[in-house]
């Protein structure tokens, strides 16, 4: 199953308090985790890390976890640690002689000295909410990997189309370059009768520079190697694991040969039009492949 880069997902457990995960993932090369929890789950940061790597391979991933409590809440003074800065304070106002009263606001702003009573738990309840913050995890995950995978399975469709068109045109390049030669012959014939007028043409020596030219111009490696990537492609779209950068790479390398395909075709002139044109189209399918592969996990 392929994966999509980019979803969304918001689960809220049915207990009290409840417990609320969003979790929004967009493209990354890597996986990149941005975790936001309230000061109670603070230290089950590895928990999160654990369950989200499971489930996930690369991407970005925005996770938000925050508490919803029915009942009234209330907020307990962490008094040890106020008092510690307070006298603090009044260490340094005496040592350096300041006359400057300490601010309350700002204090109440000190991380851990306000805390609500809703995410303070009695030591036996932890395991508890450990275990439910989990399985709120897993569903959310989930939930979200259901999405993913339906718009994978879109560009995965997308994808396989357009290697399969390139497949055959790939197929009716090969018998259009097997047929250059006798068009090279015929084109080097009709050049020389003009310009000879009269004089007798060598058919050897005429069979001689069409092979010449015909070498220089060969595409049937870049064909053939083409058509390997294409089936490699396609075998790739059908299994699981990191897909976008196999795809990825695999779509640089049909641009390589999509590029010389090009290059050779163009000194022939209007005999290689029609390979230069395909290979055109080529390049503009693998580009579309390559575009898609950037959302693939």
């Amino acid at each position: 199953m392929l994966y999509s880069m980019t979803g969304f997902a918001r689960v809220v457990s049915d207990s009290e308090p409840a417990i609320e995960i969003s979790i929004r993932t967009v493209n990354h090369r890597f996986l990149d985790l941005k975790i936001r929890t309230p000061t109670a789950f603070e230290a089950l940061d590895p928990l999160i890390r654990r369950v989200a790597k499971e489930h996930l391979k690369r991407g970005s991933a925005q996770i938000s976890i925050s508490l919803e409590s029915n009942r009234e809440s209330s907020f307990e003074l962490n008094r040890d640690l106020a008092d510690a800065y307070l006298r603090a304070h009044t260490e340094l106002s005496d040592a350096h002689r300041l006359s400057q009263e300490p601010d309350l606001m700002a204090l109440l702003r000190i991380p851990g000295i306000l805390g609500s009573s809703d995410q303070q738990w009695p030591d036996e309840r932890r395991a508890e909410i450990e275990a439910l913050l989990e399985q709120t995890l897993i569903q959310a995950f989930t939930a979200l990997n259901e999405q993913r995978a339906q718009e994978g399975a879109g560009i995965a469709a997308d994808v396989r189309e357009r290697t399969e068109a390139i497949a055959k045109e790939t197929e009716s390049l090969k018998a259009a370059s097997a047929a250059m030669i006798p068009q090279f012959q015929e084109r080097l014939e009709k050049r020389l009768s003009h310009l000879l007028g009269e004089t007798p043409i060598d058919p050897q020596r005429i069979l001689q520079e069409a092979a010449v030219l015909a070498d220089r111009t060969d595409v049937s490696e870049e064909l053939q190697r083409l058509a390997g990537h294409s089936e490699r492609l396609l075998e790739i779209l059908e299994k699981a694991g990191e897909t976008g950068k196999n795809i990825d790479f695999l779509a640089q390398e049909m641009n390589r040969e999509a590029n010389t395909l090009v290059s050779k075709s163009t000194p022939l002139g209007e005999a290689g039009l029609s390979i230069t044109e395909a290979g055109l189209r080529l390049k503009s399918e693998i580009e579309k492949i390559r575009e898609q592969a950037q959302n693939l996990e």
